[in-house]
């Protein structure tokens, strides 16, 4: 008898669901509270944040433990766990960064660091990058916790410092100093969002798999100083501005890696026609040669989705109006597609300006070249949460192209997938990084129900 009861109370723990609407308030509460530390970067302090979340995790009784980085005190870590029963399962770990960017406040109509809630949207920096997942995946531990919930697969949460200038000592000194405490099965981090308006013709969830890898690249010139009243060729100015010309007209070539084909084939399903017949087929050469450019050219980021792409980001030269400078240097910030090389990239950047009096000088090299597998259990489960609270939504891998912690982690060979669980618009997605950024609190609550249902089911008990 004991046996049974102990199976139905297993089992309407299973089934049980929290009171969403008192949720709502506490979850809002603690959003605003996050939201009012300070944690821009630079100079990336994030020992409140820290503070606060471990004594949010002591109060409910969750297991944690925080980490200082000794060469900078301001950088630390904070890993909770939710132990599973079956110890042969690698956990599932939920990723998060405590650190924001800066923020020019005479810009915002809100306080950046107010956490301001006004007609239920919530203002702050970090409202989207990232302090919002950061809250999602808290409170979806203490529901499950206060629950009494026991899972099969351990759950840990771990809040990072640093990702915003993507440093060695956030997660990759996490990964370096306490993978024994890691290892995971799969790892849920931000990268990708739900839109409503991002992509053409389809509301679509896009799960980021993969991200272009970050090669940057200074080029130098030197050659002899002069009066500026007496020009001569050849200068160092004038080579790398030569050089500089070619590399801005290089059109590099559209290439569709296998992530963007599955995304384009699962919108080119969702929109049909025959902007879907191009979506399904962009893969197709002769596709790809006549409509590759136009698809491209739809947007900045469809663009960046589908090429290698060179940026000129900083440019440094002379120190007198009247003196030729003997010195002259560029940075390139350099976005590859995972498959490419940066060495193979190089030689052709070299080939493209064809002067050998310019060098190039590597300053940060990407190792990453993995892409995370959307036919797991995890991805499954993931799909199916999001299109229960959005039906009508396109569930797809993504390639992100910008940097995250994800890569830290896939080139250790784990199965990272990037997710704000939110349905939001461009305009809200531009305010990442920008003025007034914002989530409304149904999206907030979205997102919560997203998490909690999908830890639930990923690392739960065979139902």
């Amino acid at each position: 008898m004991n046996k049974i009861v102990l199976l139905i109370c297993l089992f309407t723990l299973a089934k049980a669901e929290p009171n969403w609407e008192k949720v709502r308030s506490e979850t809002v509460e603690l959003f605003r509270q996050y939201l009012r530390i300070d944690t821009s970067n630079p100079p990336g302090d994030v020992r409140r944040a820290a503070k606060w979340f471990g004594d949010i995790f002591a109060n409910e009784g969750i297991p944690y433990e925080t980490f200082t980085v000794q060469e900078d005190p301001r950088r630390m870590h904070v890993l909770a766990e939710l132990p599973g029963m079956n110890h042969e399962l690698k956990p599932l770990l939920l990723l998060n960064h405590m650190d924001v960017v800066p923020v020019d406040k005479d810009f915002w109509s809100e306080k950046p660091f107010d956490g301001e809630l006004k007609h239920d949207i919530v203002y702050g920096r970090g409202a989207l990058d990232m302090k919002s997942l950061g809250i999602m995946d808290l409170m979806a531990m203490v529901q499950l916790h206060r629950e009494g919930w026991r899972p099969e697969r351990t759950i840990k949460f771990l809040a990072v410092a640093d990702e915003e200038i993507l440093g060695p000592l956030g997660a990759s000194w996490m990964i370096k100093n306490h993978w024994d405490k890691l290892d995971p099965e799969w790892v849920w981090d931000e990268g990708g969002i739900g839109s409503k308006d991002s992509f053409p013709g389809a509301t679509a969830f896009a799960i980021a798999v993969a991200q272009k890898k970050s090669f940057w690249v200074e080029m130098v010139v030197e050659g002899k100083s002069g009066h500026g009243m007496r020009p001569y060729k050849d200068h160092a100015n004038e080579v790398l501005i030569k050089a500089l010309s070619k590399i801005i007209s290089w059109n590099t070539p559209v290439e569709v890696n296998p992530v963007m084909d599955e995304m384009f084939n699962r919108l080119g399903e969702k929109i049909g026609g025959g902007k879907g017949f191009v979506m399904e087929n962009l893969d197709n050469g002769l596709v790809r040669y006549f409509a590759g450019g136009a698809v491209a050219g739809t947007s900045v980021s469809t663009n960046a989705m589908l090429r290698n792409t060179v940026s000129l980001t900083i440019l440094e030269s002379g120190y007198k109006t009247n003196i030729i400078p003997e010195k002259a240097t560029a940075t390139l910030d350099i976005r590859l597609l995972p498959h490419v090389e940066p060495d193979d990239f190089l030689d052709d950047l070299k080939y493209v300006v064809n002067d050998n009096r310019v060098q190039f000088i590597t300053k940060r090299k990407p190792e990453n070249r993995y892409v995370s597998d959307w036919n797991t259990d995890f991805f499954h489960i993931l799909q199916d949460e999001l299109q229960r609270e959005k039906p009508d939504a396109v569930v797809m891998p993504f390639m992100t192209i910008g940097g995250t912690d994800s890569q830290f982690f896939q080139a250790k060979g784990v199965n990272t997938y990037g997710l704000l669980p939110v349905m939001v618009n461009e305009a809200d997605i531009q305010s990442i990084h920008g003025i007034d950024e914002r989530i409304s609190v149904d999206n907030l609550m979205m997102g919560v129900r997203i998490v909690y249902h999908t830890i639930k089911r990923s690392c739960g008990p065979n139902e």
